[in-house]
């Protein structure tokens, strides 16, 4: 089972990484298993997130009900709006 903030399974290729198909990219993605995925960035974004957490201007209650292309290119272009960035 995963923890917080760690990718979870074992490794299913020669090299140490868990292969899978990722829905929201498109693409394939390799990670390491119990790798620490915690960054100030994607924290600083979980926050921006978490305030606007039951309203109606988040993201995902703004696209739900779409079909799921839909919905992907939906939640992009919306968090794009409502995420300011966090990187300099």
């Amino acid at each position: 089972m995963a923890r917080l903030g760690r990718t979870y399974g074992r490794p299913n290729t020669p090299w140490g990484t868990k292969v899978y198909f990722k829905p929201s990219m498109g693409r394939v993605i390799g990670r390491k298993p119990g790798v620490v995925r915690r960054s100030e960035y994607v924290l600083k974004i979980n926050k921006q997130l978490e305030d606007l957490k039951g309203k109606s201007e988040h993201p995902a209650t703004q696209c739900k009900g779409k079909p799921w292309r839909e919905f992907v290119s939906c939640l992009r272009a919306k968090m794009k709006e409502k995420i300011t960035k966090v990187r300099t």
